[in-house]
């Protein structure tokens, strides 16, 4: 009984911390431009500060259960989203004690896990984030919440020759999937804002 209404208390924190959805990650191709070349389900993890933001995209659409938990197995969080077939959502940890957690992502192909560790270390704010998909020829790039911004985003190859371009108008943060495909060596990402704003990672 005590552990339920633990998990309860703390359930709460989530609820009531803004859990808005973030723009659906699109699909976006150089060499494929709709679809990737081989469809899988896609889980990450970003990580804001004290705020962890999960990141899906699925073959087709069905329920979706979310569960976080702590270093001693126990669950501290859990949701279901019906009928989905990609989302990002914000958890936020600052009121939950400092270690590790695990969150688990259930659907149907199966279980994913990744763990995350959450401290209260203040760190340098990121203008934006690239990661890769292990094993897979997909990039996430993020963008924290600039409010209404306009953004030019152009990824270049090794022999810096522009290997796509889009301009997107934003609201908030700005999350995408990008699939380069069969396109080897070494990757630039640029992203240039409204104020004029530059940066760039380097894959």
């Amino acid at each position: 009984m005590e552990n339920l209404i633990r998990v309860n208390a703390i359930k709460k924190i989530f609820m009531n911390k803004p859990l808005s959805l973030l723009a659906m990650l699109l699909i976006g191709g150089i060499t494929c431009v709709n679809a990737f070349d081989n469809p899988s389900t896609t889980m990450a993890v970003l990580k804001n500060g004290s705020t962890f933001r999960l990141l899906y995209k699925g073959i087709k659409q069905s329920d979706v259960k979310v569960l976080i938990l702590n270093d001693e197995n126990q669950i501290v969080f859990s949701e279901k989203i019906k009928n989905t077939d990609g989302f990002a959502r914000p958890y936020n940890f600052s009121e939950l004690p400092e270690g590790n957690y695990s969150i688990q992502l259930k659907d149907q192909s199966g279980v994913r896990t990744e763990t995350v560790n959450h401290h209260s270390k203040k760190e340098s704010k990121k203008t934006m984030h690239l990661m890769r998909v292990p094993g897979t020829a997909r990039y996430i790039l993020s963008v924290p919440n600039k409010g209404a911004s306009d953004l030019s985003i152009a990824i270049f190859n090794d022999l810096d020759e522009v290997m796509y371009r889009s301009e997107e108008n934003i609201s908030g943060d700005f999350a995408r999937i990008y699939n380069l495909g069969s396109n080897a060596g070494n990757f630039r990402f640029v992203v240039t804002d409204s104020k004029g704003q530059t940066n760039s990672i380097t894959k």
